[in-house]
């Protein structure tokens, strides 16, 4: 799978904060399947916030850099497990 281009999140998908945790909830189609709510660490918290707009894997690489205490090298193998996830899951889509 390629993770070229920008990624922003649906709009078909809600993300809450529950007793300090935050969640993403796909909220089309079928009523909500539990297996496909995800538990977001903070870091992954920070990213799914940087997708309310468009933006590039290095894009993000540079706002988990310079926001976290994470090697470059680290947050991109990271980003990319993570984006291709959400994209497996139809959680984020590819722009362009």
């Amino acid at each position: 799978m390629s993770l070229e281009g920008k990624f922003r999140k649906k709009e078909t998908v809600a993300d809450r904060q529950i007793a300090g945790e935050a969640f993403l909830i796909p909220i089309c189609g079928q009523p909500v399947d539990l297996q496909k709510i995800f538990i977001l660490n903070p870091v992954a918290d920070f990213v799914w916030q940087q997708l309310g707009q468009e933006h590039t894997l290095a894009q993000l690489q540079e706002a988990v850099v310079g926001h976290f205490a994470v090697e470059p090298l680290q947050a991109r193998k990271d980003l990319e497990e993570f984006v291709g996830r959400l994209l497996e899951q139809s959680l984020v889509e590819r722009i362009s």
